[in-house]
Parts: structure tokens; sequence; C-alpha cells
């Protein structure tokens, strides 16, 4: 928390995030997705490139979460308010 009272996230998660991203466990999450969310798209369109962002920050999160999962993060007690 900051003097606000407004959650932040700690320096140290956010380096463990870092840590244990990995693009090899994500590829192909993020292939499937766009091939399956952008079949028409063109691309190199600004359409297509939405898609793939929006399928890589998915699949960063969900790898991530996973790991904190296995790792021993409890996921019992709600987040705190942003």
């Amino acid at each position: 928390m900051t003097e606000s009272g407004r959650w932040v996230p700690d320096a140290r998660t956010l380096m463990w995030c870092f840590g244990r991203a990995d693009e090899h466990r994500v590829m192909p999450a993020i292939r499937d997705d766009v091939r399956d969310r952008a079949p028409d798209l063109e691309p190199g369109s600004d359409a297509y490139w939405l898609v793939v962002s929006e399928a890589a920050v998915e699949a960063v999160l969900y790898d991530l979460l996973d790991r904190a999962k296995r790792e021993g993060t409890s996921f019992e007690d709600p987040p705190p308010a942003t």
C-alpha cells in the first residue's frame, strides 16, 4: 500500500514476473489464439497486430497466474481494491 492507501504492486512481484515469463511456453497459446481469432485479418494490418497483442498479453498473464499457483500463491483471499 502507498501512503494514499491505494494498492500498488511491489518491486519483488514485478521482478518475479520478469524472471518467470517464458516465451517458449506462451508461443503456442499465442499462435493458436491468433489463428482462431483472426483467420480473415491481413497479417501486418493494425487489426491483426491488435489481436496478436491481446493474445500475447493474455497468454503471458495466464501463464504467470498458473506459475504463481504452482509456486504456492493463495488466491483464496480477494485482492486489495485498486
